[in-house]
């Protein structure tokens, strides 16, 4: 179909090409559309499938504005049970693709051949409602040799209500990977980005498939919603990774990242990797490489600026049986633990070994609140306890002790094996001693001033600039008006201090007086001093004006004055103690 305005496709409705069963073919018929709006609804389908010998064909959409689907209705690619040839890929060229009311896009195998890859090259938007899908998987009786991939590449990307993206083998062949290019993603309601393996067989091996969600601002998972790799049988469960610019929060229960291996499993956990800004677990969300079989617990690399737990959130990579996972966090800024929240890599059970992981954590803070059973463990039960190494600055709230308790601890415990270690490197400062105030009388002023003033002011001068110098102490502020008056000795202090206040108010007068008519010319003359007018201009004077100092606490003397003054005030006290 070409340049088509609409396709709608309605009430049972479908396109399709196959290789039917018993038919040897080398390949189904491709399905292209180009149309502007694709609208499938009540159980419509675009289908290319293979139940014989040969390839099922593919399907392309082509510049559609929009492309819906909605109840029931699925664009699909199969090779069915008994077939032999691969299934064909699907590439939706759209700005808009809507899925709703259990609605599908997948690509599978269940016969002897490769599933195809499902791709959205360039959206704007990508919604997934109540319960739709867009999936890939490898069934049951399945030979595969490639997996086959989920590529999506959109501005947004949400999934609600019990939606999914997945890959999923349980087959002979592994799942395929998942690559989300998204600005901004939001799972929410018990939604989810999978790859799993299931019910695979020693002679049956099926790899978990990656999920890497990258070239992100935000990543939300609330509500129930999760990324999660996990395997059921005897293969590592696939790695998920993360690469968001700015903000990853996981809210809720059932919450968070999983890289998981189930009950009854021997394959390993998986790993991942997380490398935002700033990262929130609350409200029991978790980060988790947990190992429920006989395998080991996966890794968690955590690189961010902020990392806060709050309220029963978790990084965990714990194991029931064998060697604990390992969690490095490398923190920029702070690691905030809250209201019981844990990081975990315990081992073992009471009826089981394994030996604790190892956490490292690289932090300038680490912050808990004593009171509020937020843990750092590395347990185990009959293996050992692993090590704990952090770097820091500083921990307040958190305490390391032989054993957990109802406070915050960091632990590295056995109960019955060897306790594991805890390095604690932090500068020597001990915050809760507080500063020490230093002594007031550092220097014994009355040892810097001269008692005998007549013999210090001959030919002695000491100059002082700025605005007061320093206070007399640290809890007191500079003295705006900073005040000096000339200490040396002059001639004769009080006839220069009679002709100076004399000159002062002459020139003041001068000033301020208005000018009268003088019939003499004026004589124009060198300016000898300046004075500062009212309103802050600067007058210049024709005599040099002598202006009394501002501070006129302390007054000149001379040696002679002063000895003839205190001469007088000690007769004045004997004739006064005479007249008693």
């Amino acid at each position: 179909i070409q340049e088509a305005q609409q396709v709608n496709l309605n009430r049972n409705s479908s396109i399709s090409t196959a290789v039917n069963s018993g038919a040897d073919a080398e390949k189904a018929g491709n399905i292209d559309l180009k149309t502007r709006s694709l609208t499938l609804t009540n159980d419509s389908q675009i289908t290319a499938s293979t139940s014989g010998k040969g390839d099922a064909g593919q399907i392309k959409i082509q510049e559609a504005q929009q492309v819906n689907l909605d109840r029931k209705s699925s664009i699909s690619t199969a090779v069915n049970s008994g077939a032999v040839g691969n299934g064909g890929n699907v590439d939706i060229e759209t700005k808009s693709l809507a899925l709703d009311n259990t609605s599908t896009i997948e690509a599978s195998t269940a016969g002897n051949g490769n599933a195809g890859s499902i791709k959205i090259p360039d959206a704007e938007e990508v919604n997934l409602d109540r319960k739709s899908s867009i999936s890939t998987a490898v069934n049951s009786e399945a030979v595969a040799e490639k997996p086959s991939n989920i590529d999506i590449k959109t501005r947004t990307l949400t999934l609600t209500n019990n939606s999914e993206i997945t890959s999923s083998t349980a087959g002979d062949g592994d799942a395929g990977n998942i690559t989300l290019r998204a600005e901004e993603v939001t799972i929410e309601g018990d939604s989810q980005v999978s790859a799993t393996t299931s019910r695979v067989t020693d002679t049956d091996r099926g790899k978990g498939g990656n999920i890497n969600i990258i070239e992100a601002n935000r990543f939300e998972a609330t509500d129930g919603g999760n990324v999660r790799t996990t395997t059921e049988g005897t293969e590592q469960a696939g790695n998920i990774t993360l690469e968001v610019r700015d903000d990853i929060t996981l809210a809720g229960t059932g919450s968070g990242l999983f890289a998981n291996t189930t009950s009854g499993s021997s394959g390993d956990g998986g790993n991942i990797f997380v490398d935002p800004r700033t990262v929130t677990i609350r409200d029991g969300a978790k980060i988790a490489v947990d190992s429920q079989g006989t395998g080991k617990g996966g890794n968690i690399e955590l690189q961010a600026g902020t990392l806060t737990l709050d309220n029963q959130a978790e990084l965990s990579a714990e194991t029931a049986s064998n060697q604990g996972g390992n969690i490095t966090l490398t923190i920029d800024e702070l690691l905030f633990l809250r209201r019981e929240s844990k990081i975990s890599t315990t081992a073992g059970t009471a009826q089981a070994g394994g030996n604790g992981g190892n956490i490292t954590i690289n932090a300038p803070f680490i912050i808990g609140i004593r009171q509020e059973n937020s843990d750092i463990t590395a347990n185990a039960f009959e293996g050992n306890g692993g090590n704990i190494n952090i770097t820091t600055q500083g921990i307040i709230g958190l305490e390391f002790r032989e054993n957990l308790t109802p406070l915050s601890d960091i632990t590295a415990s056995s109960e019955f094996g060897v306790d594991g270690t805890v390095n604690i490197n932090a500068p020597q400062i001990d915050p809760s001693r507080g500063l020490s105030e230093l002594p007031s009388d550092v220097i014994d002023v009355s040892q810097l001033i001269e008692k005998n003033l007549c013999a210090a002011g001959e030919g002695s001068e000491f100059i002082a600039t700025g605005r007061g110098g320093l206070p007399i102490s640290p809890n007191e502020t500079l003295n705006p008006n900073a005040t000096w008056d000339d200490w040396r000795i002059t001639e004769q202090p009080q006839t220069r201090i009679r002709k100076r206040r004399s000159r002062s108010r002459q020139h003041q007068l001068q000033i301020n007086q208005p000018q009268t008519n003088n019939p003499k010319p004026k004589q124009i003359v060198e300016a000898q001093g300046w004075v500062i007018g009212a309103n802050g201009e600067v007058i210049l004077t024709a005599h040099p004006v002598i202006v009394t100092p501002k501070g006129t606490w302390l007054h000149q003397v001379d040696c002679p004055m002063l000895h003839q003054t205190l001469g007088s005030g000690v007769g004045n006290r004997e004739s006064g103690v005479g007249s008693r």
